[in-house]
């Protein structure tokens, strides 16, 4: 019952897709009708055809009415007018003539909407793919944190590349082709039985052993395909770590190594999508044979007939151009079918994207600003069951005052951030902002009131000035400003074109020390209430580490703010320091006031000064 709901879910989440295409997915149905009656109406003429070559009597025969079914009637009737069109009494070369006009104007016609059936398709193809990657995208930037951090960004990449071209092609795209495979089976299936309804049902008789053959290899299409999008993303996720470590692979010689693993998930994709093309080839070809062993059967059934006087020679050569040209169709729409479970693959982990929620809920009051304090009370965080990270840990941030959060790696200094900004919820205690508990604000308006600079820089291949106003609606002039508190505006200015100077990917054309002050000016460009510094200058040699710090101070002035560092010397003039060891605060004071207690700040210290000494 379960399985049974998740398909529904899927196949509704799939016609989702087409919202907004529906007039162009109708326009493509109409165009795709009319080209079949008239691929229909091609093979057709071949009866008038056959008489006028062979000089039999080409007007229609006429019958009682009443001995006349619809589909008999049907084809009377065009074959009527085709008569009245093409004769010309006592002169078969103008008959011909005519005939010939017809069939050209026919398959004029014929290819004049195959054409805009098939620039319409590609219409609404193209349009549901990008509404895909525009939903998947747009769910991506809306989800939690943590969900990022505890999934694969090559899977990620390779859902909203990979997999929404596989639905849209194995299950959206098709619907066209299959309406129109299914019109033509439907008018070439009416035109078989106003021939001959028995050589029809023998005909067709074969199609029972089709359908067994498509219900076992449905199974294994799933399974294989399955395994075909897998080793997609896996390959896919050894492409992006390539690319974003290439610096590490080639300072450790390990090109080889990682050419190993790229080549390996290849290969298994590779044998995975063999194995699923062993499958879905199979079923055309023998639905294939099945096929020409019907039209010989019938072949042999209805020469008996003619040779009995029960049929008319040219009715049986017309039944078996129509059974022939049957086959397309019939073949197209059974590899629909098999394609339609890898379709159905890739659309399982489109959804499981689509369908994730975030962990941090939106609140649904505006975010007044910080007035007092923000307070942290007694919290627990963990990001799994097996490893607490934060245990009963409470601080407090008051307005206009300098806070340090301090401590080894992996103390929980950098998480306390994360919470405090809300990428995280604590699953024990709060946080408050003037006594409100934060989780009722919504989301945009409380962090921004943060300006945040990390240790990892994340700049963008723009302009400087784009890089420094992104995601904010900020003048020239406020750019400029930001960047001179953030003592980046002489070396921005002596670039080559200023401040639409283009940095690159993640700003590689610039210093670690340029991208810092860069990051420090977007920050300040939002002229926020609290500044954040997350390891800001760790990353930085010497001289970088002093021109950023000297843009850390002159930014701080009269504002709030929360330092984490390694490097004590740059929190020495902070009002409270937060000391953090196996996830508890274990101490917290003034710089001074720690140094007195003589505790684990002092050995911290001492330790550093010590090195630094040592080193002069």
């Amino acid at each position: 019952m379960q399985k049974i709901k998740k398909v529904k879910h899927i196949y509704a989440g799939i016609l989702s897709f087409v919202k907004g295409s529906w007039h162009l997915l109708f326009l493509a149905l109409f165009l795709n009708t009319i080209f079949s009656i008239f691929e229909t109406m091609s093979i057709a003429l071949i009866q008038p055809i056959i008489k006028i070559i062979f000089k039999k009597e080409t007007a229609p025969e006429t019958k009682p009415e009443d001995a006349m079914n619809m589909l008999e009637n049907l084809k009377e009737s065009f074959y009527g007018a085709i008569h009245n069109f093409v004769d010309v009494p006592a002169s078969i070369p103008d008959t011909l003539i005519r005939l010939s006009l017809l069939v050209v104007a026919i398959f004029a016609l014929k290819n004049i909407f195959k054409y805009f059936a098939n620039v319409t398709g590609t219409r609404v193809s193209e349009g549901i793919i990008k509404n895909m990657r525009d939903r998947i995208f747009r769910k991506y930037t809306s989800l939690s944190v943590d969900f990022f951090s505890k999934s694969r960004q090559g899977h990620l990449i390779s859902v909203i590349t990979n997999d929404v071209t596989v639905v849209n092609n194995n299950t959206i795209s098709p619907i066209t082709t299959i309406l129109k495979d299914l019109t033509q089976i439907v008018i070439f299936l009416m035109l078989l039985l106003s021939i001959s309804p028995f050589l029809t049902g023998m005909a067709f008789s074969t199609s029972i052993v089709s359908l067994l053959l498509l219900r076992f290899a449905t199974k294994y299409l799933k399974k294989y395909a399955a395994r075909m999008q897998g080793a997609m993303s896996d390959y896919t996720s050894a492409l992006q770590e390539m690319l974003f470590g290439i610096r590490v692979i080639k300072a450790y010689n390990a090109e080889e190594t990682t050419n190993a693993k790229f080549f390996e998930r290849t290969r298994y994709y590779v044998r995975s999508a063999i194995k699923n093309r062993k499958i879905s080839a199979m079923l055309p070809a023998v639905n294939e044979l099945f096929a020409i062993f019907a039209l010989c059967f019938v072949l042999y059934l209805g020469g008996m007939q003619v040779i009995d006087g029960e049929m008319e020679g040219e009715d049986l050569l017309l039944f078996l151009f129509t059974l022939f040209s049957i086959m397309s169709p019939l073949a197209s729409l059974l590899n629909q079918v098999a394609l339609f479970q890898n379709g159905m693959i890739s659309a399982e982990r489109v959804f499981t994207v689509l369908d994730a929620e975030p962990n941090v809920i939106d609140g649904t009051s505006e975010c007044p600003g910080l007035r007092s304090a923000i307070t942290v009370e007694a919290i627990d965080f963990a990001y799994t069951e097996e490893k607490q990270v934060l245990s009963d840990c409470s601080l407090k941030i008051p307005r206009g005052q300098k806070i340090a959060l301090v401590g080894s790696s992996g103390s929980g200094k950098s998480t306390m951030l994360d919470l405090i900004i809300r990428f995280y919820d604590p699953q024990k205690g709060k946080i408050c902002l003037d006594g409100a508990d934060i989780t009722q604000f919504d989301i945009k308006s409380y962090r921004s009131m943060f300006g945040i600079v990390s240790q990892e820089t994340m700049l963008f291949n723009d302009t400087v000035a784009n890089n420094i106003k992104y995601g904010f609606d900020a003048s020239d002039a406020e750019v400029i400003e930001a960047a001179k508190i953030a003592n980046a505006y002489n070396f921005i200015m002596a670039m080559p074109n200023g401040f639409e100077t283009k940095i690159g990917d993640r700003g590689v054309l610039i210093s670690g020390g340029e991208r810092q002050r860069i990051a420090i000016a977007r920050a300040l460009v939002r002229k926020p209430q609290i500044l954040v510094f997350d390891e800001a200058t760790s990353a930085l040699d010497a001289e970088s580490e002093k021109v950023v710090q000297d843009a850390i101070n002159s930014s701080l002035e009269n504002r709030t703010a929360i330092l984490v560092a390694h490097r004590l010397a740059t929190i020495k003039n902070c009002d409270t320091i937060y000391v953090f060891e196996h996830g508890k605060i274990i101490e917290s004071g003034s710089h001074d006031a720690l140094i007195s207690a003589g505790g684990v700040y002092k050995k911290l210290c001492d330790i550093q000064f010590y090195t630094k000494a040592e080193k002069k």
